[in-house]
Formats: C-alpha cells, structure tokens, sequence
C-alpha cells in the first residue's frame, strides 16, 4: 500500500501519466515533437531560436515553464555569485493555472501591474496568435543590475490559465525582438 502511494504521489508531481491530447485548437496533430507546457501549449519551436530547458516541477501548483535562447552564450555571474550562461536572447515562458477563469483573469491584471512597476514599457498593444489573444508590452528594464538591456512580453490567458512569454535582449542582439517573440507565439499551439 504504501509503494501504491508512493507511485501515485510522483506520477501527480511529475505530471506523469497525463496523455498529449490527440488535436490542438487551430486543428494541428498535436506533435511529440513539441516542447509542452502542462499539455496546455504545445511549442513548435521557430527557426531562430534554441530550445534549453522545460520543467513541470511545480506542476502541483498548476506551474509550468521553458526556456528558449538566441545567439551566443558567454559565461556570466549573476548578482548573487551564481554561475549562468548569458545568451543574446533568452525566451521565458510560464504557464500558471487558476481554480477558475475569473481567477485567472484577476491574476493577469496583477501581472500587468506589476509590469508597469518592474519596467520601463516603451509601447503596449493587443494582438492574437494563431487565435490566442495578448497583451504585447515592449519595455527597457529599470534594474541595473540585469544584464539584458531590453525585451518585450506576452501576457494572454487561455481558459483558466494564465501564459506569459518573456523575451529579454542583450544590447548587441542584432535581431529584432518583437518579430521573434511575435514568430514563436505563432508557433504556440493550445489545447482543444
């Protein structure tokens, strides 16, 4: 009995045992292939970018995320003496579930606001995404202690789910932005 409850308990917190749905809302096949988020989003990852890390280790807490980069990596030593590689661009994405959609759109307003403490938004607008609705805000960060220089976010909420894509640019990246977050959002595929 014991090892029965042992089993359950990992397969609940590593989010095991949950299959891939078998379509995503534009239609596609949902592709193993994706990196996927909670089996919520399903990422085809874009030309251009890097796919480097995704975890479901608080999936408990209805949290998932993954991470993207662009260009070069240099070693680098962030403000707490952590060793970390420094890429042009590093792409963020966290997924956050709520109990209910109203939950989740109270939690985007906060996210939004606390957008408008932590940077310096530069242009903010509304736009979908293979169907997905969000709120793009392009920013230069306030902190000078942060080694990117600039970057530009999606914030959208899909059901009871709250998506958030974070670009953030060094000063040399020579690409432009809002164009690749804007091409991976069009690579985002939701659950049906």
């Amino acid at each position: 009995m014991k090892k029965l409850l042992v089993l359950c308990l990992a397969l609940c917190l590593t989010g095991c045992g949950r299959a891939a749905p078998p379509r995503a809302a534009d239609g596609m096949t949902w592709s193993k292939d994706w990196v996927t988020l909670g089996n919520v989003i399903g990422v085809d990852t874009p030309e251009g970018l890097t796919a480097r890390e995704s975890s479901d280790a608080l999936s408990a807490d209805g949290m998932y995320y993954a991470t993207w980069s662009a260009g070069d990596a240099v070693p680098y030593v962030n403000e707490y003496g952590e060793d970390a590689q420094l890429y042009d661009a590093q792409l963020y994405v966290l997924l956050s579930g709520y109990a209910s959609t109203e939950k989740a759109e109270e939690g985007m307003e906060e996210l939004l606001s606390m957008a408008a403490e932590r940077y310096t938004i530069e242009e903010t607008k509304t736009e979908a995404y293979n169907g997905q609705e969000f709120t793009i805000i392009t920013y230069a960060y306030k902190s000078e202690t942060n080694p990117y220089a600039q970057g530009v976010s999606a914030l959208g909420t899909y059901g009871n789910y709250n998506i958030i894509a974070e670009l953030s640019c060094r000063e040399n990246f020579e690409g432009d932005a809002l164009e690749l977050l804007e091409d991976f959002l069009e690579h985002c595929h939701y659950v049906a």
